[in-house]
């Protein structure tokens, strides 16, 4: 996928512009609060929910009462290069529309999936140093990206995940047991098959991550060495392969079956693949505990470039958007980003035109009170 044209009116600070974007690497480059990150957030309307997760109302300039946004986008797609299509995101009146070749939309969410992009915001530094709940949100993000069915296993799970937890936190001494055993059994045969469901979906995904996001930084580094790994805190493993999954179910259900005097003391289902997690390692040091904060954005950088390859091996090639990437990163690893990203449309916010002096090829913007003007 290419974005061939942009146009937009009225978009937080952005009055009115039209681009023209290169085919390659586009930089955005002013101080904070021009207007960088609002442009990028416009692109990622046109395929999807904003990466801000922002609500429309948010999209209003601050000093106009009767707003008129406008967002077209013109772009071509690999199975059609020379046909041009064109997304049109209207908000007036407080009411949003979204055209498709002239075709209405009810949801951007429609497109997601199918105009695919990947962002990097600085907040994505949280992969690494964050809680295990943001790792695996990002796991089944990658494998939702790739096929909608793993979104339904997921729900199906985190729905017989919350109805078991009713049942538990509404325990107390004077509950008979011997009643509500029967209800548990039957829930964990639920959470038994769908948890297996959802560690395949992820460990799917997550065996090709790991060999990509590898490769790709010690390209970045200079030769240091990543390594992921997925913890199942069912088996207490982070060896398992999606192979083992079919012959699992037995020993994932006794595991739950087995924790039930655990659950009654918590009030809440205490094992499966809402506890699971990943770890990363650099030279073999715990990266969340050790790694620079240099390190970390890095390792963050190469999960999302490794994301963007799974999707171009499987359909379509994803836009990027990396949102001040450049920070904290020495000129070896500035110099990877702008110039060793191939095969996708790559757009780029940061602070210094310093930090993109080894741009090879490519378009430049200085960004100032939400104007854009292209520089050499």
């Amino acid at each position: 996928m290419k974005i061939t044209k942009f146009y937009l009116r009225n978009f937080r600070n952005i009055k009115e512009q039209e681009f023209v974007f290169d085919e390659n690497m586009n930089i955005f480059c002013g101080n904070n609060a021009q207007g960088k990150t609002n442009l990028c957030e416009a692109i990622s309307l046109c395929m999807g929910p904003s990466f801000r997760g922002s609500r429309p109302g948010a999209f209003v300039p601050f000093n106009d009462d009767k707003p008129d946004i406008k967002i077209k986008m013109w772009f071509t797609t690999n199975y059609n290069t020379e046909s041009e299509n064109l997304i049109e995101y209207t908000f007036s009146n407080n009411k949003k529309e979204l055209l498709y070749n002239g075709f209405p939309l009810k949801s951007a969410m429609e497109l997601y999936g199918v105009l695919k992009y990947v962002v990097f915001i600085p907040e994505h530094l949280n992969l690494i140093k964050g809680k295990p709940d943001l790792r695996r949100d990002y796991l089944d993000s990658v494998a939702m990206m790739q096929t909608p069915v793993h979104l339904k296993k997921l729900s199906r799970y985190n729905k017989a995940l919350k109805n078991k937890n009713n049942i538990l936190y509404d325990i107390t001494p004077y509950t008979d047991l011997s009643l509500i055993r029967p209800q548990l059994d039957s829930w964990n045969e639920v959470l038994a098959g769908e948890g297996l469901n959802v560690t395949y979906g992820r460990l799917k995904y997550f065996s090709q991550l790991e060999v990509i996001a590898a490769e790709l930084y010690e390209g970045l580094s200079g030769g240091e060495k990543l390594g992921l790994k997925y913890y199942s805190s069912i088996f207490d493993r982070d060896d398992l392969k999606p192979e083992e999954i079919n012959g699992l179910y037995d020993a994932y259900l006794k595991r739950l079956t087995d924790s039930f005097n655990s659950e009654l003391k918590h009030k809440y289902t205490t094992l499966g693949v809402h506890h699971d997690d990943m770890i990363f390692t650099i030279n073999g040091n715990n990266a969340r505990e050790y790694a620079s904060q240099g390190q970390k954005r890095s390792t963050a950088l190469v999960l999302k470039l490794a994301e963007a390859e799974i999707i171009r091996s499987k359909s379509e090639t994803p836009i990027m958007i990396l949102d001040d990437v450049l920070s904290e990163l020495d000129e070896k690893r500035k110099d990877f980003i702008l110039n060793h990203i191939v095969n996708s449309q790559v757009f780029i916010t940061c602070c210094n035109i310093s930090d993109v002096q080894k741009l090879g090829k490519g378009k430049i913007w200085n960004v100032e009170n939400g104007k854009f003007e292209e520089i050499n």
